[in-house]
Formats: C-alpha cells, sequence, structure tokens
C-alpha cells in the first residue's frame, strides 16, 4: 500500500516536468538528495527512551518549483544507524520522515536562505531481510538551509512522528545537518 502510494504520488509530480526542466532556473521540475550526519536519531516508548543514536543522513526530493521562491516536492529524509539486537548480532535500522515538503528560498538563486515544512508519515525499519518493519505513523518536519552556490545547498531539518508495532506504539525524533544537490 505504502509503495503504491509513493508511486502515485510520483507520477503525478512528474506531470508537472515540462521542456524547460533542468534550464538552471529554480522554476519547473526539481531533482535532488544528499548526504551528512544525523547526530540524534531517537525513539521512545511512554516516557522511555529505547534509544538514542547517530548516523549517516541522507535526503531525497522531487517535485515542482512555480517561482524561484516556492517549490513543493515529495520528500524522505532519514538516518540509518547500527544497533545491537537482543541477540547480540549487529542490525541496521533506519529512521524517517516521507511526505509533502514545502520550499521557501527567500532571496536569488545561488545566493539564499530558504526554510522547509512537512507534512507526512514517519517510519521506522530494519534494512536487514528477516526483520519485520513498524507501521508508518503520522510525520511534522521543519527545517532551514543556505543555497551558498546554484544547485548546492547546506540544510538542517528536524522531524518527529509516530510508528507502531503489534505491541508498542513509538515516538521518533531525528536531526539531520547535510549537503544536498538539488537540479532545477
Amino acid at each position: 500500500m505504502r509503495k503504491s502510494c509513493i508511486c502515485l504520488i510520483l507520477m503525478v509530480l512528474m506531470l508537472g516536468a515540462g521542456a524547460n526542466a533542468f534550464d538552471g532556473n529554480r522554476k519547473g521540475f526539481v531533482l535532488g538528495g544528499g548526504l551528512g550526519f544525523g547526530p540524534v536519531a531517537k525513539v521512545t516508548h511512554d516516557d522511555y527512551e529505547v534509544l538514542n543514536k547517530s548516523g549517516l543522513a541522507m535526503d531525497f526530493l522531487i517535485g515542482y518549483a512555480w517561482d524561484e521562491q516556492n517549490m513543493i516536492v515529495f520528500l524522505r529524509d532519514g538516518v540509518i544507524y547500527n544497533e545491537k539486537s537482543i541477540w547480540d548480532t549487529d542490525i541496521t535500522l533506519a529512521q524517517g520522515f516521507s511526505g509533502v515538503g514545502y520550499f521557501h528560498y527567500f532571496g536569488p538563486v545561488g545566493k539564499s536562505f530558504y526554510i522547509v515544512g512537512g507534512l507526512g508519515f514517519q517510519d521506522w525499519t530494519s534494512l536487514e531481510s528477516n526483520v519485520d518493519s513498524n507501521d508508518v505513523g503520522a510525520g511534522l518536519l521543519i527545517g532551514c538551509g543556505y543555497e551558498f552556490v546554484r544547485h548546492v545547498q547546506v540544510h538542517g531539518s528536524l522531524s518527529f512522528g509516530k510508528s507502531s508495532d503489534p505491541l508498542f506504539d513509538y515516538n521518533h525524533t531525528q536531526l539531520q545537518i547535510g549537503v544536498s544537490a538539488v537540479a532545477f
């Protein structure tokens, strides 16, 4: 279900990709991604801290900018980290935000502060094939950054959300700092 919703969102966003895509103007189709550091990837249950890790932060966006200052995108922000399982083996976990994001740039292309907000879903999953993932819950993202040259920006984001498994509901917090490339 989740994969089909994401595919549907991507197909709708791709319809906005016109002949002026990737012409260097922040207007029209946009596509980007980046890497960084996630100093906080926290999971709690009923005020009990389940884990608080740091790890590799990654982000991805695809969408449409209707002018030089405003764009709406499908946004994926997440932190990947290692944790010991109850059987004392290493497992790789990922938690993050997926949803609709709105970017507002305050200045000209290549020299602009910006803010971002997003509404969507929070997930917490194992990248190991033998471990089940949690059910997604509501998520919220806020962030800001600076585009210091055309197509390259440094940013920070803070996202909150919930996920659940058959026994427990979890609260998540992620803080990410990174560098992204955005083609437009």
